[in-house]
């Protein structure tokens, strides 16, 4: 009977240390897989898009609410853009392309009377694909968001 036990035992403790030495094989494979994979997904790209439009509804509210125009500034130069109507500003990263159609040179106007001077705010990442445009539209002021526009 005792042998049978210590039978048992031995035959568990076996068990747990191949549990165990295949759990760390797991994780040193996925140590060496992990920094291979590209560190920054197409999802920066949409999260920095979705931070644009937001910026600019609000100043398209803030223009419908308050009776007078309000202008988003966008420097490329320093890689900003700036709400005209609060301290609000969204900053992009160097490693983000940047571009913005001719008629958005002066930044993106909204006017009281829901209308905006209609233009494209284009987002890319080199090299990991995917382009985003962020819309105006000239007529409705609406915002939204494109992908896949050149």
């Amino acid at each position: 009977m005792r042998a049978a036990s210590r039978s048992i035992e031995r035959r568990a403790g076996f068990t747990l240390l191949e549990t165990v030495l295949a759990l760390a094989l797991i994780g040193l494979v996925a140590t060496l897989a992990l920094p291979r994979s590209p560190r920054d997904s197409g999802t920066s790209l949409r999260i920095k898009a979705y931070e644009v439009m937001a910026l600019l509804r609000a100043d398209r509210d803030a223009a419908r609410a308050g009776g007078v125009p309000v202008v988003a500034r966008v420097d490329l130069a320093e890689r900003i853009l700036r709400s005209g109507a609060s301290e609000r500003a969204v900053a992009l990263p160097p490693r983000m392309s940047v571009r913005i159609s001719e008629g958005l040179t002066g930044g993106v106007r909204f006017f009281p009377d829901g209308t905006a001077n209609g233009g494209e705010i284009f987002l890319a990442r080199p090299g990991l694909g995917g382009l985003l445009a962020v819309r105006i539209d000239g007529l409705t002021a609406a915002v939204d968001l494109d992908e896949g526009r050149p």
